[in-house]
């Protein structure tokens, strides 16, 4: 475990509830839930394979399971981790299924950045060989996939299915909740949870997206911890972001995924939250009067292959306090260190050109966090 000062404890973990958490080594170390920041285990999660089922819910967490079934606007999936009580997922909670994830890594990106970007307005369903079909999805088995379409339904093959992306005027997003944490598991999922109690090494949650659920402890590969005194900055809304091409490709701001809308990856580590961003761009944020520093860890995303070649800034009410050296896809992450913010009324994340003009400049921002005042 890993508390908001970077001090260290290493045990077995014995007590986790919503106040505190206890880990066993010659004796019991007991950490303060609010001051808690990361617990880890030695294990890791599984990457990515072809063939792969995936659900992304509206909150940014994602299931690795096979869905077995929507019907009554209810998602029932087979999902080993959850043992024999799989939950049942509100449909208005779901952005995409993956049903075949594909094993082209440049298909898998293109895939990832297709269900973020389409226009709303049609449930869509994408098949494999590319082609498209738009209506209002009706069901889902093990055989079909049937929507309705000019009136009249339509069954399609499930088997010859990429991926369905559900009307985003429809979904339903749960409102942030301060106090949370983020699982990632064995299987690659990535799981949020409002409440946290371990009994008989088994993870009570509860997910504003799922509800309840059991997690084995032993199925969890790290855990980031967020409350009133350590925030995402992807919490915050920018005040202002300003992108400056390099030749005439646009690049949006992307919360808690890389710029392709892919996990945030640099040199195999993953992480749950931060920014993705690419050359040029200054993002500046609002601060509000609570914020003591600033801290993140940096580099060019997994996704580039070893390209691409950036400046990373950090200004603080207009006055650059923090910069990198150039930076390749090559390199290795960079910490940044905690930049103060007392007093502060704007901070602006800046990333600019490197030597290789904007080719595969795919800059991460990874567990980008605030670190909050005190609560009285």
């Amino acid at each position: 475990m890993t508390n908001l000062k970077q001090a260290a404890i290493t045990g077995e973990l014995a007590v986790w509830n919503d106040e505190k958490l206890i880990v066993v080594t010659d004796k019991p170390q007991s950490m303060d839930r609010l001051e808690t920041r990361l617990v880890t285990f030695d294990r890791l999660a599984a990457k990515s394979s072809p063939g792969q089922s995936i659900l992304w819910l509206s909150n940014g967490d994602r299931i690795v399971a096979r869905v077995a079934k929507v019907a009554n606007d209810q998602v029932t999936v087979n999902w080993p981790i959850a043992g024999d009580s799989p939950p049942r997922i509100p449909l208005e909670k779901v952005v995409a299924i993956i049903l075949d994830l594909p094993a082209s890594a440049n298909d898998r990106l293109r895939l990832y950045s297709d269900l973020e970007t389409l226009p709303a307005g049609n449930d869509l369903v994408i098949l494999a060989n590319g082609d498209r079909t738009q209506g209002e999805f009706l069901e889902l088995d093990d055989a079909i996939i049937e929507l309705k379409v000019a009136g009249k339904p339509l069954k399609l093959d499930r088997a010859r299915a990429r991926a369905l992306r559900m009307n985003s005027q429809l979904t339903n997003s749960s409102k942030i909740v301060r106090h949370r944490q983020i699982f990632t598991l064995t299987d690659g999922s990535r799981v949020t949870s409002t409440s946290c109690d371990l009994v008989d090494g088994i993870l009570k949650l509860k997910s504003t997206e799922v509800g309840m659920l059991r997690i084995p402890l032993s199925t969890v590969v790290s855990c980031q911890l967020f409350g009133d005194r350590l925030v995402p900055l992807s919490d915050y809304e920018p005040a202002k972001a300003e992108f400056t091409p390099y030749f005439s490709n646009h690049w949006p701001l992307v919360r808690n995924a890389n710029v392709m809308h892919g996990k945030l990856g640099l040199r195999g580590a993953e992480f749950a939250t931060g920014l993705g961003m690419h050359s040029q761009m200054r993002v500046t944020y609002a601060l509000r009067g609570s914020e003591q520093s600033f801290q993140s860890v940096v580099g060019i995303d997994d996704i580039a292959g070893g390209r691409g070649s950036v400046q990373f800034g950090v200004e603080v009410d207009g006055r650059r306090v923090w910069k990198s050296s150039e930076l390749t896809g090559k390199s290795a992450p960079l910490t940044i260190p905690p930049v103060s913010l007392r007093g502060a009324k704007q901070l602006t994340l800046i990333v600019e050109f490197g030597q290789f003009a904007d080719v595969a400049d795919y800059a991460d921002w990874c567990d980008a966090v605030l670190l909050l005042d005190s609560v009285p």
